[in-house]
């Protein structure tokens, strides 16, 4: 891949649980990076793959691999002001080079912003 094919910015927000005053456990997402990604539609057999187990809006996001080492599924992803909630992540080649993620259109959260409480 061409470091030049990495030209959309993409912000990642982690999960976090914070236990309020009354003792009440709140769920929120927070800003962790923004970094460049390479973005793609699903397209030919994998979109009918995906179209098949309801999951057509699935995007392919891939970044540098020292961008994001921590990257996990429970983070999620917003690109141009849309949620999307990852559901693999993958060390292309286990070259430690670029993570290729793919993640799925969050429909619920209505676009949602940052610090959105879930």
């Amino acid at each position: 891949m061409q470091p030049g094919e990495l030209r959309n910015r993409i912000e990642i927000q982690r999960l976090i649980k914070t236990q309020g005053i009354y003792g009440d456990t709140k769920i929120c997402f927070l800003p962790l990076k923004k970094v460049w990604a390479k973005v793609n539609g699903l397209h030919g057999k994998e979109y009918w793959e995906a179209k098949e187990y309801g999951v057509e809006r699935t995007v392919e996001f891939v970044i540098r691999y020292s961008a994001c080492r921590d990257l996990t599924e429970k983070d999620r992803i917003i690109f141009r002001g849309n949620l999307y909630n990852i559901s693999s992540i993958d060390n292309v080649m286990y070259r430690n080079e670029y993570l290729k993620i793919k993640a799925t259109a969050d429909l619920t959260e209505g676009g949602g912003g940052i610090g959105t409480e879930s």
